[in-house]
């Protein structure tokens, strides 16, 4: 592992403990946000089991519609938190907080919240294919993923990654440190939307090696083993749990199958070491096998395996992995005229880059062959010059010069 840099290294953030007043402080700038339990009850029916559509450690979570402020009749989906769940006080803070800064089409949109009388309600904009991890538990035909819908998804988390690590400001990034295939919402035309922020970290951007020093926490099979060692995490410990909703998606199948006690139980294990062996039909969804074309396959497959590598330093770039997500996207023709304009726009900026690059390159071949010729032209004429000198030597030496 690459030595820590004291500049790069992250001692706390604005989620850690002892920023909580600043939390709280900024809390009450998202006063607009707020929204009455009174109201949140009425949009649930009084969070009544029939508006109930899941439930995690955080909590369970409702279906409502949503009168308050500029939202008429607005369907929403609510996460009522369980003060003795998983997620407690800080973690809420930072969802909100994070939400009402950063916004992306890929990102789960939060249209309010409520901490009334001890309360930890979270309201969202509703996903209404529900979550992903959904279709790797069910195994009936009807309600698999198409492989279009599947490369449409990637995609968006890509994209909802690349803006976390590259785009939210320029001094720093956003680690999310819980992608899983639970935490991945789809709305009604299959776009995904990353959500449960309640585990993300700030780190500095524009480092060679940014790390944020903080106790392991993560979904087990989907976090990064370094950072589970090692205590350090990296914007490539989100890459490392993307390959694994890359795998899941692609094997229609969760990352913890119980029912096997071997090593078919955990996908990302099972996943290398198909990929190495050759293996991958083994393993692959065979509801979408005959839609995947060969080349689109090894495209997929080989970039989810490079996210899945132990050293996260030889893992990929986010920007790449989306780079290579919508050119088998482009071979199958899935996306709509308008993410075509977009990665026709993003080809171009990548070729734009890499002209810059050939001409800087170009620029320092150049300068190494102007360089090297010099030194040519240095070791063929000094031992020339050494012979002239010593033959005007000799002659002078034959002859008194002084007449």
């Amino acid at each position: 592992m690459a030595e820590t840099d004291a500049h790069n290294v992250i001692p706390h953030d604005p989620t850690s403990s002892n920023q909580a007043l600043a939390i709280h402080s900024e809390m009450e700038q998202l006063i607009h946000l707020k929204i009455p339990l009174q109201t949140i009850k009425n949009c649930t029916q009084d969070f009544n089991e029939t508006n109930f559509i899941g439930k995690g450690g955080y909590g369970r979570v409702y279906k409502g519609t949503l009168t308050w402020g500029d939202h008429e009749n607005h369907l929403v989906a609510v996460k009522r938190l369980d003060v003795t769940g998983f997620q407690g006080n800080k973690e809420f803070l930072t969802e909100v907080t994070m939400l009402s800064q950063y916004q992306h089409q890929n990102i789960v949109t939060l249209i309010g919240f409520c901490d009334d009388n001890k309360e930890m309600i979270l309201v969202y904009e509703y996903a209404s294919h529900g979550s992903l991890d959904t279709y790797l538990h069910d195994t009936t035909l009807s309600r698999g993923l198409s492989w279009p819908q599947i490369l449409k998804i990637c995609i968006g988390i890509a994209s909802a990654l690349d803006y976390l690590h590259n785009q939210v400001a320029e001094k720093h990034r956003i680690i999310h440190r819980d992608i899983k295939s639970a935490n991945v919402l789809l709305d009604e035309n299959w776009n995904a939307k990353l959500s449960d922020f309640g585990l993300a970290k700030i780190g500095l951007a524009n480092q060679q090696n940014t790390f944020v020093i903080t106790n392991h926490a993560g979904t087990h099979g989907y976090c990064d083993p370094q950072y589970e060692r090692t205590g350090f995490l990296t914007k490539e410990s989100d890459i490392y749990s993307f390959g694994v909703v890359m795998f899941e998606v692609l094997c229609g199948r969760p990352v913890c199958a119980l029912m096997f006690h071997d090593e078919w139980r955990f996908l990302n294990h099972l996943a290398r070491s198909c990929y190495l062996k050759g293996e991958l039909d083994l393993i692959i969804d065979q509801r979408i096998r005959k839609d995947i074309e060969p080349q689109t396959l090894q495209m997929f497959s080989a970039i989810a395996y490079q996210c899945l590598e132990e050293n996260r330093e030889k893992r990929p770039k986010i920007a790449e992995v989306a780079s290579q997500l919508r050119e088998a996207a482009r071979m199958i023709q899935v996306l709509d005229p308008v993410e075509k304009i977009e990665l026709l726009v993003d080809e171009r900026e990548d070729l734009q880059s890499k002209a810059n690059n050939f001409l800087t390159q170009d620029t320092q071949t150049r300068r190494k062959i102007c360089l090297q010729s010099k030194k040519v032209m240095l070791i063929i004429f000094l031992p020339i010059i050494a012979l002239v000198l010593l033959l005007v030597a000799s002659v002078c030496g034959g002859f008194d010069c002084r007449k």
